[in-house]
Order: C-alpha cells, then sequence, then structure tokens
C-alpha cells in the first residue's frame, strides 16, 4: 500500500496545494489560465519533445493498444450520450459536451506522471494523448459545430480543423520528437539541457493550475443535473478502466505492460478540456466544471485502488 501511495499522492498532494491556493486566493484571478498556457505552449512541449525523441520506436507501434483504448473510449461516450440524450433531455451540444466528460482522459497533466511513475514509460500515455488530440478534439468540436449550425457545417469551420490540431504545441512537439526517434537524430547538448529545464516544471505546473482550477467557485447545480453529472462520475471512473480491461484482456489479448496502462489510463479524471470547451460553446458550463473536479477527487481512490488490483504497489 505505501508503494501506491506513492505513486499517487505526489500527484494529488500538488492538486490540492493549488487548491488550497485557489481557495485561499493567494493568487490573483485567472492564474490558472496563465499557468496552463505555460505548460500547453512552453514546458510540455520541450518535455514531450525530448522524452518521444529518447523512446524505441517499437514502443510507439502498437495498434491492439491503441485499439482497445478506443473502443472502450467509444463505448462509454456511447453510455454517456445515450444517459444525457433519452434520461436527462439535454440538446446535441450539452450531449456532445458530456460524452467528452464521460470519456475524455486527463492523460498529459495526471496521466504522464502516474504512467512515468508505474512503468517508466512515457509512450504509452504520450500515444493516447496525441488520439485524444488528433482524433477525439476534431470529432468534438466538428459535432459541437454542426449542431449549433442547425446541421450544416461551414467550409471555414471544416478547414480549421486540421490547422487547430497540427498547430497544438503538444501535438507538433510529439511528432517532432517521434521524428528524431525514427530518424536516430541526436539532440544539442545545449538544447537538450534547455528543454530538461523547461520541461521538469511542465508537470508539477500543470497539476498547480489543475488544482487552481478545481479551488475556483462552482455554480450550484440543480437536483436533475447533479444526478447527470454522478452519472457521468461513475462512468468515467469506474466503468471506463472496466471497459478497457476487458477489451483489452478479452478481444486484444494485451500483455504486460499495455494492459495495465490501457486500464489506468482509462481511470484517469476528465481532462480540463471539458470545461474549457464547454465555456467556447456556453453549452453545460457549469456540469463540466463539476464532472472536472469530482472525477479528479474520485479518481485518487479509484487509481490506489486500480494499482492495487493490477499487482503495482
Amino acid at each position: 500500500m505505501n508503494s501506491i501511495l506513492a505513486i499517487t499522492a505526489p500527484v494529488f498532494l500538488i492538486i490540492t496545494i493549488g487548491y488550497i491556493f485557489a481557495h485561499l486566493k493567494i493568487l490573483k484571478e485567472k492564474s490558472q489560465q496563465v499557468l496552463s498556457l505555460y505548460v500547453l505552449y512552453c514546458s510540455m512541449p520541450a518535455y514531450l519533445f525530448l522524452a518521444m525523441a529518447k523512446v524505441p520506436h517499437g514502443m510507439l507501434i502498437n495498434i491492439r493498444y491503441m485499439a482497445s483504448f478506443a473502443l472502450s473510449m467509444v463505448g462509454i461516450a456511447f453510455l454517456g450520450g445515450l444517459i444525457t440524450r433519452k434520461i436527462y433531455k439535454r440538446d446535441g451540444a450539452s450531449t456532445i459536451l458530456a460524452m467528452m466528460g464521460a470519456c475524455y482522459t486527463n492523460s498529459a497533466f495526471v496521466g504522464i506522471p502516474i504512467i512515468v511513475m508505474t512503468y517508466g514509460q512515457i509512450a504509452p500515455v504520450v500515444v493516447i494523448t496525441l488520439f485524444q488530440v488528433i482524433v477525439g478534439t476534431t470529432t468534438i468540436l466538428t459535432g459541437i459545430e454542426i449542431y449549433q449550425k442547425h446541421g450544416s457545417l461551414s467550409l471555414k469551420a471544416l478547414l480549421e480543423f486540421p490547422k487547430t490540431v497540427l498547430l497544438n504545441p503538444i501535438v507538433g512537439a510529439s511528432f517532432l520528437g517521434i521524428l528524431f526517434s525514427f530518424q536516430e537524430w541526436s539532440i544539442p547538448e545545449t538544447l537538450e539541457k534547455g528543454f530538461q529545464m523547461l520541461g521538469n516544471a511542465g508537470i508539477p505546473t500543470g497539476l498547480f493550475a489543475l488544482g487552481l482550477s478545481l479551488g475556483e467557485k462552482h455554480q450550484p447545480l440543480p437536483s436533475r443535473s447533479r444526478y447527470l453529472v454522478y452519472s457521468l462520475v461513475v462512468l468515467k471512473t469506474v466503468l471506463h478502466p472496466a471497459l478497457a480491461w476487458v477489451v483489452g484482456n478479452y478481444i486484444f489479448h494485451l500483455g504486460d505492460p499495455w494492459l495495465g496502462t490501457v486500464t489506468i489510463v482509462a481511470a484517469l479524471p476528465t481532462a480540463l478540456n471539458n470545461f474549457v470547451f464547454a465555456q467556447r460553446y456556453d453549452a453545460f458550463v457549469a456540469e463540466s466544471g463539476q464532472v472536472v473536479f469530482f472525477t479528479s477527487v474520485v479518481s485518487l481512490l479509484t487509481l490506489s485502488g486500480l494499482l492495487w488490483l493490477l499487482g503495482l504497489g
């Protein structure tokens, strides 16, 4: 049990410190946005570039692993959409954001430190990040655009999606690192040391920023909306990892460490992007904030239990 806490406790300790700072109003308003932008555009790309450049390319190509995560993600998204649309009678944009809340995992800020401390490898969680950004984000934004335009998607909006994905600094830095890995190029020493200094600050800063976001004042929800949020939290923290394990074990026959990795990644809390997108489209805003908050809290227990069940602690 001590070894399990050694993996999970530092991650959630930093999130908790950020939460306390926000609750006590120690930092100015919008500090979370500033820190998140620093991590997104500077620190995390440097970290991912170096990490991917040093990963053996054989670890980056595992179709069964990716298929296991993708299939479980789609299955949970379908359940989340069905519950939101049929039981709670929400509109299209809210349903899409609820589906995202149920299946879109926080693979960067929380997933990277958990997987690195557990398995000592970054590649398994980075390929999930790339999949979510390239496939998941594009699908989500396209769906919301289609709904809000009443079934018609403009050519301008359609052309912006590839640009948005390709200019995403995390995607760009990861692909550049993969290129270095496949070509077996060496990184100049000065550049490597500079990127190491930037990258080492990325994960703790991202976790602290997530804590700041979770510590912000939340809008009270009516009881019906709270029940929807609780349903999505159960889908994300319990059913998603369970389905990922079943699919990975019985359909794609994954072995170690891939089966454990896909299960842990699926058990991660909902990504903060869910709340960001909700704000952008002015739909499901309060509910998305609650989903991110509660999945982050609940995952402290579920991740620890999962690591114990997998015999990793």
